[in-house]
This record gives structure tokens, C-alpha cells and sequence, in this order.
């Protein structure tokens, strides 16, 4: 036996990231990826990183009982789907794992964790897709998705299973256009060419569509929408010369129709521009904002929904509270929060509120005095609260803490820091992404 290839290695368990384990007699761990805990399996070593060896299946002698064909033919080639070689019922006992896992061993936390609350949605959830433009070995224009740590590279798809079939429609028709007009796509290592991202949102019903392009060609995008003009709400561009692909400081311009999205979760209609953060599975946040209304007081003093977005908590929570006060980062953002505020002030009509526009740790610890009672509702990106945030809520300013994240790794590490102030008396995972490793988890945290 090489140490190059290994045969007949059983693996151990499923790691976080999904990585499947092996731990060789002697010899360093070895992740690899599409394996399920207890198979058999010859691996051969591919590379390795400090302390850690990776590789990949080379045969597998021992399937899992929970191993099922992948609906997606690009399954293991494509940078998305982790797990759609495993049964969706597994998929969501190893997501209890992880959050059970990370609240243990980082948070320090002794707290049962129930089955995860699945998705009503496996297959076609989500609402928002951005492709990327590319070529394939034959040198001809594909769009689709990069491969995993590739991003230089493309991989034209037939269509992908997690995207509305109107996604698939608008792709192949962008597509043809581009081919047809002769268009190039941009490469990331020489930065030339026009093309670089197409981003579709919004539902079966009403979607908007935007290509991100490397120069300021308008005309372009009002050819290669044309077909597609009585298909969508709207469609714009976003003119990016940088020399990264991230859209989020990019000034979307509108050509045809309007680019304002509306989604009703739970009998609330939210409003959004084509850059605001919501959840891209709507019928498992209409379950998540339920799941907190079942747990809040008949009537708080004030609710604060922090880190708040377009308010997606704070519209679908506002009765249950006397002020609401939501905090969000990005001005476009507030503004949109604060037309869903009014827009749905017939649910709430005795409640007031308020949006400001402002990072959270300064505008909590500066500009705000928070009522006797209040709640927090703290929904942050993936690096988790700010440090002076978590300062700010070691002083026991709020009542309660409702603590929603998609990265419970960050989210023990902040709850370890304020345990001492706030107990943990509930957690509830929640499944918005089927077939990744991605989870949501939600933490109720009681003042001591």
C-alpha cells in the first residue's frame, strides 16, 4: 500500500464542512469529499495542507445504506451541492451534528438540540442564482457555475435542480443571445472580455435578471435581454471594472421594467432592490419567523431587529411589540425596510418603529437607549458579531436575545462570550439549503 493510494479505508465520520474522514494507521487524517460515514473505500491522496491530507474516491467497496443516486448530472463537479449522493433524512442528522458539535466544543454549552426542522422545499428553492460566464474545453461560451476553488474556470450545466424552472429558461436564453451576437466572456487572469456574471431573482411568478458587465455597454444588454422581454418584471446591468467579480458596491442600472423585488412571507409583503440580503428559501423562513413568533411574550416593550436588512424579522414580528427598532448597515437596505414598515402597517397598527441606517456595535452603544424588557432579534454574516457588539450585550441591556445564524461555528463562539450573562434556553436548527452542508440554527438567550 502507497501512501499515494489507500485501500479498503473506512470512513469515520462526516466533518462540518462535509468532508468525509479517514484516519489512517500512522499517518495524518484525509478528507474527502462525497463520502458518507461507515464506507469502505480505496482513496487516492490528491494534495496535502499543513497537518491534513486530502483525496478522493477512487472505489467504493461498502456503500452506505444512505448513499442515493444525485439528481444533478454535474453533481460532484460543480462548487454547490455537497450531499445529493446522501438521503435527505441524513443529510439533516449530520446538520444536527454540526450545530450540536459546535455548540459543545467552541460554545462550552451543555444544551439538548432537537432534529432539524426540514425543508418544505427540497428540490427548486431557491430565489435568487448567479451564474458566471466562461469557456469550456472546446472553447466554446458556457454559462454556469464555478467549480469548487476554481475561479478561474466554468462548468456549462444542463440546469441545476435547486433553481425555479424559469431560471433555467432565462440562463438558455442569455446564453443563445450571447452566441449569436459573438459576445466574449471576461477572464479573470488577463481581464479582457465583456461578460462576466448573469444574477436572476425572484420566483416561478416574477423574476428580474442583470448581467454584470466589464464595460459600460448598455446596448448590449437591451439585445441580449430582447427575447426575454415579456418573461420578466425587469432587467439592468451592473457595469463592474474591477478586477473582482462582487457586485455588493456596484450601482445596478435599470434598462426595462422595475428591479424592485416583492415577496410575501406569512402574510407580509417585503420590497427589495436586486443587491438586498433575503433568505433564498421562502417557505423555510416563513417556518423560521413563525418559530420565533411562538416564542416571544404576548407584548414586549421593544423589539430591536439587528444587523435587520430589508426587515424581514422586524415587519413579521412588529405585533408582537410595542417599538420596533431595526439597524441595518447598507442605506438602500433601510430604505427598503422602512417602505415594508409602512407598507405593512395594517398587521401592526398600534406599534411604532423605526429604521436606521449604521453599523450595529455603534449605533446600539452610541445613539440608543434600550427599554426595560426589550428584545434582540441578531441575525449577522458568517464572522458572527461585531467584538464591540458583544461587549455591548454583555452588559444585559436587552431581556432576551433571539440569536439567528447561518454559521454555528461563529454563533457558539459569541454565545461562550456572553454566557455568562445570558442563558441558553432554547436552540432549533433550520434546513434553508438542502443538499449543502449550510444550516441555520436559532438560539433564545434569557437575561441572568
Amino acid at each position: 500500500m502507497s501512501i499515494s493510494n489507500l485501500e479498503r479505508q473506512t470512513v469515520i465520520d462526516v466533518a462540518a464542512d462535509g468532508y468525509g474522514v479517514i484516519r489512517p494507521k500512522d499517518l495524518p487524517a484525509v478528507l474527502i469529499p462525497f463520502a458518507i460515514d461507515n464506507e469502505v473505500v480505496d482513496i487516492h491522496i490528491t494534495h496535502r495542507k499543513r497537518q491534513v491530507w486530502y483525496g478522493e474516491i477512487k472505489n467504493l467497496h461498502l456503500p452506505s445504506p444512505h448513499r442515493v443516486t444525485p439528481q444533478c448530472t454535474h453533481f460532484g463537479l460543480c462548487g454547490g451541492c455537497r450531499w445529493q449522493m446522501m438521503d435527505y433524512q441524513y443529510q439533516l442528522h449530520h446538520k444536527r451534528r454540526f450545530v450540536e458539535q459546535a455548540l459543545h466544543h467552541i460554545g462550552k454549552l451543555e444544551v439538548p438540540v432537537p432534529p432539524v426542522i426540514p425543508s418544505p422545499q427540497v428540490w427548486r428553492y431557491r430565489n435568487k442564482a448567479e451564474y458566471a460566464f466562461g469557456y469550456n474545453d472546446a472553447n466554446e461560451v458556457v454559462l454556469g457555475f464555478h467549480p469548487r476553488g476554481a475561479f478561474d474556470q466554468v462548468l456549462g450545466i444542463e440546469q441545476c435542480w435547486l433553481m425555479p424552472a424559469i431560471f433555467e429558461e432565462i440562463r438558455l436564453t442569455v446564453l443563445e443571445q450571447v452566441k449569436l451576437l459573438g459576445l466574449t466572456p471576461y477572464n479573470p487572469r488577463t481581464h479582457k472580455g465583456l461578460l462576466r456574471s448573469l444574477l436572476i431573482r425572484g420566483t416561478e411568478e416574477r423574476c428580474i435578471a442583470l448581467l454584470s458587465i466589464a464595460e459600460n455597454r448598455p446596448e448590449i444588454v437591451e439585445t441580449v435581454f430582447a427575447p426575454l422581454r415579456h418573461k420578466l418584471q425587469g432587467y439592468g446591468y451592473f457595469h463592474n471594472p474591477k478586477r473582482n467579480d462582487s457586485l455588493s458596491d456596484l450601482t445596478p442600472h435599470p434598462l426595462h421594467g422595475d428591479l424592485t423585488l416583492e415577496y410575501q412571507v406569512k402574510e407580509r409583503c417585503y420590497r427589495l432592490g436586486p443587491k438586498d440580503f433575503f433568505q433564498v428559501n421562502l417557505s423555510q423562513a416563513a417556518n423560521l419567523v413563525e418559530w420565533i413568533r411562538q416564542r416571544m411574550d404576548q407584548k414586549v416593550p421593544a423589539l430591536y431587529d439587528l444587523y435587520g436588512g430589508v426587515g424581514l424579522f422586524a415587519v413579521g414580528l412588529a405585533d408582537k411589540a410595542d417599538t420596533v427598532f431595526l439597524v441595518e448597515k447598507l442605506p438602500e437596505a433601510v430604505q427598503n425596510a422602512q417602505s415594508n414598515l409602512q407598507a405593512n402597517q395594517s398587521h401592526f397598527p398600534q406599534t411604532t418603529w423605526r429604521a436606521v441606517s449604521g453599523s450595529v456595535e455603534t449605533t446600539l452603544s452610541e445613539t440608543v437607549r434600550i427599554a426595560e424588557g426589550a428584545v434582540a432579534i441578531v441575525d449577522p454574516p458568517r464572522e458572527g458579531l461585531h467584538p464591540k457588539l458583544r461587549r455591548f450585550l454583555a452588559r444585559g441591556a436587552f431581556d432576551k436575545i433571539v440569536y439567528v445564524s447561518c454559521h454555528p461555528a461563529t454563533q457558539a463562539r459569541d454565545i461562550a462570550e456572553l454566557h455568562q450573562f445570558y442563558q441558553v434556553t432554547e436552540v432549533q436548527p433550520f434546513d434553508l439549503f438542502p443538499h449543502t452542508t449550510g444550516i441555520e440554527n436559532v438560539v433564545i438567550m434569557k437575561r441572568r
